[in-house]
């Protein structure tokens, strides 16, 4: 009895929707690795697979939506006072959605070789639906389950899909590393540097090269936000924990090498470290000068600063145990593994970026963007097209996405949603901030996924996250105001 009285179930139906909200967040945002392995070892085709799964949780925020109207329309004003973005919002999907049904039935256009009805289930049924059920019931999710639910669930999946990139792809360590891999349905790896792209095609590919890399660098900086942001104090078995996780996640980041996810890695990570370095010289300098005015006038001050340097020293301790961890592996794999640095894909692909005129994929990207532009002067106001001349794809930059479709008339009311996370995570109180640090960090790592990959019907991520954020937030503001 004593089992089942303290285990935390949800006690009411608000706590109940709070847990499906995260549990839908989880899975639409980071279940796709564990989704791929099922497919893998279980040996079924992925696309009656990936479509049950995205049934499952369409059908789970339409359930989510309809509760939030029902809540919002209960509660009356008071639940509207923050809700601009969520104006913005519809706002927005209301012109975007107008821009997509006009495109595809009345100009009859085509998306590559995909079917009208793809484009209708990425855009309203894996990100506009879901989306909208994580910003009407964020309020009833809490920051500290949904970060830790998201930081195991994720690197069970990284350390699954690295697990079967060494022991169950038949290729050595080394070939991992100096090849652009992607991972087939077949389950075979294959350097698509030597694929043609209609074999590509035909083939399919479960995770692209792309995909793989940003999964190791949305580890890294998960791991990072969480040593430097979330846990005030690091024990060395979590020590251990994000040592493992960061090893998996330069691996994985190496493996797919892809450059964008890298420079992502590596600017989230720079800015992570010296956010937290700025905040502490902030904490610290506030701290002396009360200190002294408080000396000096011999009254209690009202800035007074609470400020230790005992969990700082701690994790400085941490930080020097989890390096001499890496070291260890490091020297102790160094004689097994031998690899010419000159011999690595990522840094191949990088040279290739050097050099301009031989890059396919940048050169693209570029004219794709140019496109993108000129469309938008060809029709400012309400856009042009969702699909760019260039490739008749999108643009693979969700803010070019934005001018080319919707014009002046949509990109306004996108900007009010997209500066919604930002200005909400400002204004949270310092110890909420510590809170939902590791989603922001998260949901700025999609968001600059997105503005090298993909196009803004298919940001799933970008959306939910973004909802996330927002939700959270506007639960923690308002319940300051009420305290104050």
């Amino acid at each position: 009895m004593n089992l089942f009285s303290t285990f935390p179930y949800p006690k009411t139906f608000s706590e109940f929707k709070g847990h499906v909200a995260e549990w839908l967040l989880i899975f639409t945002c980071f279940g796709y690795p564990l989704q791929a392995m099922m497919i893998l070892y279980s040996g079924y085709d992925s696309t009656p697979v990936n479509i049950l799964f995205r049934a499952g949780y369409l059908f789970i925020s339409l359930c989510l939506v309809i509760f939030g109207i029902i809540s919002t329309l209960k509660q009356g004003r008071h639940t509207l006072r923050l809700n601009l973005p969520l104006v913005a919002f519809l706002i927005f999907w209301f012109v975007y959605g107008f821009r997509l049904v006009y495109d595809l039935e009345w100009k009859e256009w085509k998306l590559l070789e995909y079917h009208k009805y793809y484009v209708y289930a990425w855009a309203f049924g894996s990100s506009l639906i879901p989306a909208l059920a994580i910003l009407m019931n964020g309020r009833f999710m809490v920051a500290e389950r949904l970060t830790k639910r998201i930081f195991w669930f994720f690197m069970a999946s990284v350390m699954a899909l690295a697990g079967y990139l060494v022991f169950f792809s038949g290729l050595a360590f080394n070939e991992l590393l100096t090849s652009h891999y992607e991972l087939f349905l077949s389950g075979k790896l294959i350097d698509v540097e030597r694929l043609p792209v209609e074999l590509k095609r035909a083939s399919g590919v479960l995770i692209n090269s792309i995909t793989l890399s940003f999964y190791g660098a949305l580890m890294g900086v998960m791991a990072t936000a969480w040593f430097l942001f979330y846990q005030r104090r690091i024990s060395i078995w979590y020590t251990f924990v994000l040592v493992v996780a960061l090893i998996a996640a330069i691996f994985l980041l190496i493996v797919g090498a892809s450059r964008g996810p890298l420079l992502m890695f590596l600017f989230l990570t720079i800015s992570v470290i010296l956010v937290s370095i700025g905040y502490f010289l902030f904490c610290f300098t506030r701290f002396i000068f009360t200190a002294i005015r408080k000396y000096l006038d011999n009254v209690q001050c009202r800035c007074d600063v609470r400020f230790s340097l005992v969990p700082i020293l701690y994790k400085w301790m941490m930080l020097l145990t989890g390096l001499l961890m890496i070291f260890t592996a490091y020297r102790y794999s160094r004689d097994k593994i031998s690899i010419n640095t000159d011999q690595l894909a990522m840094k191949q692909r990088f040279m290739q970026m050097v050099e301009y005129d031989n890059d396919y994929n940048s050169t693209i990207r570029i004219d794709m963007w140019k496109s993108a532009l000129h469309q938008f002067k060809t029709n400012p106001v309400f856009g042009d097209s969702f699909i760019n001349n260039v490739g008749m794809h999108y643009t693979h930059n969700i803010f070019m996405d934005v001018l080319m479709s919707v014009g002046v008339v949509g990109s306004i009311p996108f900007i009010i949603y997209l500066l919604a996370p930002f200005v909400y995570f400002i204004r949270l109180p310092s110890e909420r901030k510590r809170s939902v640090s590791v989603l922001f960090v998260i949901f700025l790592a999609f968001l600059m996924l997105y503005m090298t990959s993909g196009g803004l019907f298919t940001a799933a991520e970008f959306w939910i996250l973004s909802a996330a954020v927002i939700g959270l937030s506007q639960k923690y503001l308002l319940n300051e105001e009420r305290t104050n």
